[in-house]
């Protein structure tokens, strides 16, 4: 069973909706990896290989969580793609991840920050909470 559980709607048992999430990271197999992985939790998944990508997904479907890798090549790195998202005040929840150990400086107001290599205990840890608190 999905991890946001069921809800009873009269007189049957419904899931909720499926929780949406973009992947923006340029490293095909680790994108391919947790969105598959995520898909199995039950989440509707779309993925992005850049902030150009992410971007048309955005200005396109509701998302509720951004999962951006920090060093995502082209004109916007994805601390640009999180301050593109607060910036258009969407009610979308960001996780910046990154190899390297760094502060968010600013992102910290909007953003989770989530160390690479991450295992997938963290990732669904982390999206509990962001999406049942």
């Amino acid at each position: 069973m999905p991890f946001w559980g069921i809800i009873e709607r009269g007189e049957g048992v419904h899931q909720k909706q499926l929780p949406i999430l973009l992947i923006v990271e340029n490293d095909v197999l680790l994108r391919l990896v947790t969105a598959s992985n995520l898909r199995e939790l039950g989440f509707e998944v779309f993925e992005a290989a850049d902030a150009a990508e992410a971007v048309t997904v955005l200005n396109t479907i509701a998302v509720d969580v951004v999962l951006s890798d920090t060093g995502i090549p082209g004109k916007m790195d994805g601390f640009a793609l999180a301050r593109w998202v607060r910036e258009r005040q969407l009610d979308t929840r960001i996780i910046l991840s990154s190899t390297a150990k760094q502060s968010l400086g600013e992102a910290a107001e909007y953003a989770t920050l989530l160390a690479k290599p991450y295992a997938d205990a963290e990732v669904q840890k982390l999206l509990r909470r962001m999406l049942l608190h």
